[in-house]
C-alpha cells in the first residue's frame, strides 16, 4: 500500500511538473524593477515648463537635434516584441508623426538606442546597449526616415568591445580632429573614450589598434553625451545612483584629456544634481533658457524647462515611487 501511495504521489507531481505554467506559457513581459532608492544632495532645480507624456517612446533614452527637428528615441517592450523606437518632433515638441523602429526585415534589431549623432562626414552613428554589451550602428539616416524602418539602412555594424559598460555616442572635436565619444555606465572604472572614426569603421570594432585616441577616467552611472563645440564642453548626463536620479556633469574636454580624469585641477566646470528620483537618460539644452530633459518613467517622460542653482538640500526618496519604467 505504502509502494503504491508513494508511486502515485510521484506520477502526479511529475504530471504537476511537466505541465507550464499559464503566465509561462504565455511568455510575459517582464519590466525589470528599478533598484533601491537613496537620499542625495540636490543643488540645481528645474523650473516648470512644457511637460509631455509619450507612452510610443517606450522607456525613453534620449534625444537629439538634428536639421531643426528634435528626435527622441526609447526601448519598447510593450507590446512585444521588445524593440527601439525613433521619433521625430518639432522645436515646438509637437510629434510630426515621422518614426523608425529600428527592425530590420520585421525583426527588432537595436533594442535599447543609447546615442544618436550625426557629423558631415562620417554620417550618422546610433548606439544599442543590452546586457552591458555594446554595438554601434552607422546608418542611412535618410533611408531609415523615408522607410520608417532599418531594412536597407545599416551602413555598418561595429562591436563596441573596448566599451566597459555600454555605449552612448556623440561626435566632438578635440584638437582639431573629429573623434566619437563614448562612455561607460556603472561605477567601476567607467571611462569616456575617443575613437577615430576611420579606424573604427574600417576596423569593425573599437578595441582594434588605433581606435582608442583618448580614455579619461570619469564619473559613474553615464546615461548620454552632449557636446557643446562653441564652450569646448562635454556634458554627462548622469544618474546620481544606480538607475536614480538627475546629474549633469560639465567637463573642459581638452583640460579632461591632458589629464586623463574628470577629477583632474579645472576639469570639471560644474556638477548639478536635481531632485527627482525617476532615472534621467538625456538631455538637450535648446537654448539658454530652455532645457530638455527625458526620463524612462511612463508619465512625463519629455519635460522642458529653465535650470537655476539653488541653496544646497537633502533629496530623500519620494513618498511614492516615480522610478517606474514602462
Amino acid at each position: 500500500m505504502n509502494c503504491t501511495r508513494r508511486s502515485l504521489t510521484t506520477l502526479i507531481v511529475s504530471i504537476l511538473l511537466a505541465v507550464p505554467p499559464v503566465a509561462a506559457a504565455q511568455n510575459p513581459v517582464r519590466i525589470p524593477l528599478p533598484p533601491p532608492d537613496g537620499t542625495w544632495t540636490a543643488n540645481a532645480e528645474v523650473v516648470p515648463g512644457k511637460v509631455v507624456t509619450d507612452p510610443a517612446l517606450g522607456a525613453g533614452q534620449g534625444v537629439s537635434l538634428h536639421d531643426d527637428h528634435l528626435y527622441f528615441y526609447g526601448d519598447v517592450r510593450i507590446p512585444p516584441p521588445r524593440v527601439g523606437v525613433i521619433k521625430e518632433y518639432t522645436l515646438d515638441l509637437e510629434p510630426t508623426g515621422r518614426s523608425i523602429t529600428l527592425s530590420k526585415l520585421g525583426k527588432p534589431l537595436i533594442l535599447h538606442p543609447t546615442g544618436l549623432t550625426w557629423d558631415g562626414r562620417w554620417g550618422t552613428f546610433l548606439g544599442d546597449t543590452v546586457e552591458k554589451k555594446a554595438t554601434l550602428f552607422r546608418l542611412d539616416w535618410e533611408r531609415a526616415l523615408r522607410d520608417g524602418n532599418l531594412d536597407e539602412a545599416i551602413l555598418d555594424a561595429i562591436e563596441d568591445d573596448a566599451a566597459i559598460n555600454g555605449c552612448r555616442p556623440v561626435f566632438v572635436s578635440a584638437g582639431g580632429r573629429t573623434l566619437l565619444a563614448t562612455a561607460d555606465y556603472g561605477d567601476i572604472h567607467p571611462e569616456i573614450r575617443l575613437y577615430d572614426p576611420e579606424h573604427l569603421v574600417a576596423s569593425r570594432r573599437s578595441s582594434a589598434p588605433g581606435v582608442v585616441v583618448h580614455r579619461i577616467l570619469s564619473g559613474p552611472f553615464n546615461q548620454n553625451l552632449h557636446w557643446d563645440g562653441e564652450k569646448g564642453e562635454l556634458i554627462c548626463i548622469q544618474n546620481v545612483i544606480e538607475g536614480r536620479g538627475w546629474r549633469l556633469d560639465h567637463l573642459d574636454l581638452a583640460r579632461a584629456l591632458a589629464d586623463g580624469r574628470v577629477a583632474g585641477p579645472g576639469v570639471r566646470t560644474a556638477s548639478q544634481t536635481f531632485d527627482p528620483h525617476d532615472e534621467l537618460e538625456g538631455f538637450l539644452p535648446l537654448d539658454r533658457e530652455k532645457m530638455l530633459f527625458v526620463t524612462s518613467s511612463r508619465r512625463n517622460n519629455i519635460r522642458l524647462g529653465a535650470v537655476r542653482p539653488i541653496p544646497p538640500r537633502e533629496s530623500p526618496p519620494p513618498a511614492k515611487d516615480q522610478g517606474e519604467t514602462p
